[in-house]
């Protein structure tokens, strides 16, 4: 990945993901705090209202329980039922005998005892003789005998009796007849005797739900809603009235979300109705006013709660959206500018790894990264002049190495040919004069000329000339073969770099032997190379020799001028130093391959190019 992508990912990674994730998780810890906070103030709105239902009940109780132990009242439903037969009407005629008179004046007292508390719709009386009274304040139909006493709540009056027991609105529509009123059932008992005197049914409306309601609802315009849910999931009230009578499972989810069984207040975030919302339940614990397991539940708009988290979150996008806008405009000015620098300097520095001497940097600005460039301009210059000056060193060494490979004489090899020359002319052999002379003036000629570079023909007959001499010089010692094609006569090698390795073989290759040497050159072409090969079968050479000579080969001057102690002769230049002369001169994919091992003879490899100006 290139430095300007790693610096983007790393100020994505460090800058920007840190300010979006610092902005989220303040969002949702701002959005927790206000949920448990208002959770908290939930349940003590709850808890109120808790209170004001419970003291409601308890006055239903108390009005109830007064009437039933208050005597005149008890006589009065009693002369009631013994002058009507088991019921009471109140005609609107105006010609009243005096009995209906008195009987009216005790329905009058014992309508102001029920009046003492107006919520009274309703009150029935199930005699233990079978005999049934009712006492309506508004339209209502009393429940039948049959239907009261099969109902399961029957067995919980009879088992309490005497204390009360409630069924809400919407609880049992059967119980709660017509109008659908809070209905109190409980055992009427002979205040004397406290023995059963029958079934009382009590129906209550009771306007003080909802104005308790009304009041926690329109506290701060909040957008709120009560709901009381049975223990068997019905809703008892709401004070929205559209909920009423229906199942709480149909506007939240009670089996992950609230839990109606627990007794623990609970406050959870839900979709109510289809609209996310904030769901609190809290126990009215009104079971021993003789209410069932009945849950206040308050809904609140999740919209009303994310009011100020919306202004809040409005903001937090505002100011990370600044804080992005400058982290990016950072690293366009100062960041993003220094990247782009770097990348130029890596660039000129490949260009000048690939040999671009010429390459600079520009210099813009007035801080480090001017110093920088500057720097690094100077230094491309500076390597640029030492180069130069390695160039024209190492040109002046090879014209040195060169010319001294070409004055080398060797003087034991010219006083062995002359020595030999002045014996065949003893001899009076002319011939044989002229021919080691003209051999001799071929391999001086050849030596003396100025270019460091001849034809392979030219090569090869100063090879030849070398060794017609060294044969004549060492007879019945070798013999050897030429075989190079007539095609490659025109191509153009270093000079003097066959005749090395044929003295290689001659000096080295051959000595000791007592059997017939053979030398045999030849060349092929391989691809566009030319291929020189040297083989003989002398005495070969050791791994230790080999390794020498692929690892250093011969360098020094003493190695240059070492006498053979067979022959008396100097080495020359020797082998190691034509494979650095070719390597230097053609370049490293050039130079010699030696095979070679002992008693198995040699083969020299001498790879050139086809065409050296190439």
């Amino acid at each position: 990945m290139s430095l300007s992508k790693r610096i983007f990912a790393a100020f994505f990674a460090f800058i920007i993901v840190p300010l979006i994730v610092l902005g989220s998780v303040s969002y949702l810890v701002f959005q927790k705090v206000t949920q448990e906070k208002y959770a908290e103030q939930t349940e003590l709105t709850l808890k109120a209202i808790g209170r004001n239902i419970n003291n409601m009940f308890k006055e239903a109780n108390y009005f109830s329980d007064f009437w039933v132990t208050t005597e005149d009242s008890v006589e009065s439903v009693e002369q009631s039922i013994d002058s009507n037969g088991g019921s009471l009407e109140i005609p609107g005629d105006s010609s009243l005998t005096p009995d209906y008179v008195q009987l009216l004046e005790k329905e009058r007292l014992r309508q102001r005892v029920l009046l003492t508390y107006p919520g009274i719709k309703s009150v029935t009386l199930y005699r233990n003789d079978n005999q049934q009274v009712s006492v309506n304040f508004t339209k209502d139909t009393p429940l039948a005998r049959e239907e009261l006493e099969s109902n399961p709540i029957y067995k919980e009056v009879l088992r309490k009796n005497g204390a009360p027991v409630w069924v809400g609105p919407n609880e049992d529509v059967k119980l709660t007849g017509e109008n659908n009123l809070f209905t109190q059932i409980r055992v009427l008992l002979d205040i004397d005797s406290l023995t059963s005197k029958g079934i009382l049914v009590t129906r209550f409306h009771l306007s003080e739900l909802t104005r308790i309601f009304s009041f926690y609802s329109s506290q701060g315009k909040v957008d709120r809603r009560f709901l009381i849910v049975a223990g068997n999931g019905n809703i008892v009230f709401d004070n929205a009235t559209v909920a009423e009578g229906e199942k709480i499972e149909k506007f939240v989810d009670t089996v992950k979300g609230i839990d109606l069984k627990s007794d623990m207040p609970q406050s959870k975030t839900l979709s109510f109705d289809g609209r996310k919302s904030l769901v609190s339940v809290q126990d009215l614990q009104l079971e021993r006013l003789g209410v069932g397991d009945w849950k206040l539940v308050m809904v609140t708009s999740w919209q009303y709660l994310s009011g100020d988290m919306a202004m809040v979150l409005r903001w937090m996008v505002v100011i990370t959206s600044i804080s992005l806008v400058l982290a990016l405009a950072f690293n366009l000015m100062f960041i993003r500018r220094t990247v782009r620098f770097i990348v130029r300097v890596v660039r000129a520095m490949r260009q000048v790894e690939r040999g671009d001497l010429s390459t600079r940097v520009t210099v813009v600005g007035n801080d480090e990264t001017t110093t920088l460039a500057r720097g690094f301009n100077s230094l491309v210059t500076r390597v640029s002049e030492l180069l130069d000056d390695v160039k024209q060193e190492q040109s002046r060494k090879r014209k040195a190495e060169m010319m001294l490979l070409q004055a080398q004489i060797k003087p034991h090899f010219l006083f062995n040919a002359l020595e030999s020359i002045n014996i065949l002319a003893v001899q009076n052999e002319g011939r044989k004069v002229s021919k080691m002379v003209q051999r001799l003036a071929n391999i001086f000629r050849i030596s003396i000329q100025q270019k460091e570079e001849i034809t392979i023909e030219q090569e090869l007959e100063h090879l030849t000339s070398y060794l017609e001499i060294q044969k004549y010089r060492f007879e019945e010692l070798f013999e050897y073969t030429i075989d190079v094609p007539r095609e490659l006569m025109a191509n153009s090698i270093l000079k003097l770099t066959l005749q090395p390795l044929v003295e290689n073989s001659i000096q080295h290759g051959f000595e000791g032997i007592d059997y017939m040497g053979r030398i045999h050159v030849y060349a092929r072409e391989e691809g566009r190379n030319i291929a020189f090969y040297v083989e003989d079968n002398g005495i070969g050479i050791d791994e230790e020799q080999l390794a020498r000579f692929a690892t250093s080969g011969m360098k020094t001057l003493q190695e240059m001028y070492e006498e053979s102690p067979e022959t008396g002769e100097r080495r020359g230049l020797g082998v190691g130093n034509v494979a650095d002369r070719l390597r230097i001169h053609y370049g490293n994919r050039y130079g010699i391959i030696l095979c070679s091992a002992p008693g198995q003879g040699t083969v020299i490899k001498c790879l050139i190019p086809q065409n050296p100006g190439e």
